[in-house]
């Protein structure tokens, strides 16, 4: 780590240099705030030495809740201190602290039980798996198949309606939101949250195409039976005990119901509705695990606006710097795209907002958890946000921007894994139309990127817009943008490593991603909401 005198140095002189002509050829489109030239100090050498860091082996793959993680906080704390950024967590420090519950699955102890008809059985982890946010507990009763499951009075959807599932398990498919918009679904509109909201003790849950094939793989099931689960610790105790079935099982309870696995999936493909209905069918549900409280850390930092008034309110640049657990027989999971890449950037966009402050200020945030469900860019927007909320005028959040589709790849995994000129973007038109135009214009007059809206689709069945920090964000009413290069081969496997990062596609990225902030950070008013 350089030391944070000299560094300070070195900035006040390229600042220096720089205000001779900081704005030279930055002529903005229908009257945008101009962009400085200190866009070029976010450099792939820049990026490069931050990445090297964080995606080395020592980091261990930056699990949440591994002892080494408060390494890569620290190392990013001082980067922040360095540019001049104050602390915007506790006490101003950097840190933003929050406890988690953790829950370790016991597949061997997990069990459940059918009786169809007149017919019971009992089924092991090779039929089935613990499903995510399940509590620890058992339960027994009656089978009442609910369809997706989905309660919400603001857009006239109820598949409760007529049926008593008070006492007993409720059997749900995911997916099955034809005319919804999924955006506007509330945690105890949908899934577990709505079962329990309407008095059933346990949740059956059939699985996905995607899931289901996934089960047919006995390792996957190994690891998805046993792995550990993790939420924000204060969050209600009152879970229920779910599983996910199996693709033989779920057509063996379905056909109780009239239906089958393959009619599901196609019903949900051709957005047809499921019918809600009691069946003849029970359940005995046992879920077994060991519990943990602890505690991990967002890291923070706020650069003052510049100007009076419009400091007050705040341009957010966001990443998550958390990867996954390091594998039973040591293998690391080094996340140089996910998220290293993001974070990386982050850490040179912040440097170069830095050398001149635009009006209003910035809040950079590197999320903890998001890999375990999203957890530190909650907390900071749902329990105890580090600046008040409504003075949020936009967050951009990137992650996975590293990657690179090599010429001739025919992998299928990276069939969507953009090229060197391409970048998704998502969520920019959903909330703020301006946003949008902002957005377009800016990448036009610089970067001149592809810009891909593939997985803007609000049907686009990858849901991307709901699997990353910008979400929790955009739940409140905050206009984002998420930018990302797409799943690739790579993704989630130790093979994730920087030497498979193109930087010069990273600095196309993070300059676009500071041209749009500081011109959202330079405008005479708010981005005007369309929703």
């Amino acid at each position: 780590m350089r030391d944070p005198k000299t560094f300070s140095a070195r900035v006040a002189a390229l600042a220096a240099v720089l205000s001779v002509a900081i704005w030279a050829g930055a002529v903005p489109p229908a009257n945008l705030p101009p962009v400085p030239n200190t866009v070029s100090s976010i450099t792939p050498e820049e990026m490069r030495m931050h990445l090297e860091f964080l995606a080395s082996d020592e980091l261990g793959g930056r699990y949440t809740l591994a002892p080494n993680f408060a390494i890569s906080a620290r190392y990013l704390a001082a980067h922040l201190e360095a540019y001049g950024f104050r602390g915007a967590g506790e006490h101003g420090s950097f840190l933003q602290t929050f406890a988690v519950m953790s829950t370790q699955l016991d597949p061997a102890q997990t069990s459940l039980e059918l009786t169809i008809g007149d017919k019971t059985s009992t089924y092991d982890s090779e039929d089935f798996v613990a499903s995510p946010g399940t509590a620890i507990g058992a339960a027994q009763g009656e089978i009442v198949f609910v369809g997706a499951g989905i309660s919400c009075p603001s857009q006239n959807r109820d598949d409760y309606a007529g049926l008593n599932v008070k006492g007993k398990v409720v059997l749900l498919v995911s997916g099955a939101t034809a005319g919804l918009d999924i955006s506007r679904i509330g945690e105890a509109e949908q899934g577990i949250g709505a079962a329990q909201a309407h008095g059933a003790i346990g949740v059956l849950q059939i699985p996905s195409q995607r899931f289901a094939d996934l089960m047919k793989n006995r390792a996957f099931r190994e690891r998805a039976g046993g792995r550990e689960s993790v939420r924000l610790a204060g969050e209600s105790e009152s879970r229920l005990p779910s599983i996910t079935l199996g693709p033989e099982l779920a057509d063996r309870l379905l056909s109780a119901a009239g239906l089958s696995l393959k009619g599901v999936h196609d019903a949900i493909s051709k957005k047809t509705a499921l019918t809600p209905k009691a069946i003849e069918a029970g359940a005995r549900i046992s879920v077994a695990g060991q519990q943990t409280r602890s505690s991990t850390q967002n890291v923070a930092g706020i650069l003052e606006g510049s100007d009076r008034l419009l400091k007050n309110e705040y341009v957010v640049l966001s990443a998550h710097y958390d990867h996954l657990k390091t594998g039973a027989k040591g293998e690391i999971f080094h996340g140089a795209d996910d998220d290293g890449s993001g974070t990386s950037a982050l850490l040179a966009i912040a440097h170069a907002m830095s050398l001149v402050r635009p009006k209003r200020s910035v809040l950079v945030i590197f999320h903890a958890g998001e890999e375990l469900g999203l957890l530190g860019s909650q907390y900071n927007t749902d329990v105890a946000p580090v600046v008040p909320l409504d003075k949020i005028v936009v967050d951009l959040n990137m992650d996975m921007i590293g990657r690179s589709k090599p010429a001739g790849d025919e992998e299928t995994a990276d069939e969507h894994l953009t090229d060197a000129h391409t970048i998704y973007l998502v969520g920019s038109n959903r909330i703020s139309r301006e946003l949008h135009e902002i957005s377009e214009q800016t990448n036009a007059q610089f970067q001149k990127l592809q810009l891909d809206y593939y997985y803007n689709d609000p049907n686009n069945p990858e849901r991307i817009y709901f699997r990353s920090d910008h979400w929790n964000y955009a739940k409140h009413g905050i206009p984002i943008i998420f930018y990302f290069d797409g799943v690739h081969v790579d993704y989630h496997r130790p093979t994730d490593t920087v030497d498979k990062i193109d930087f010069n596609k990273m600095t196309e990225v993070a300059r676009l991603v500071f041209e749009t902030a500081w011109r959202i950070a330079n405008l005479d008013h708010r981005l005007a909401r369309t929703q």
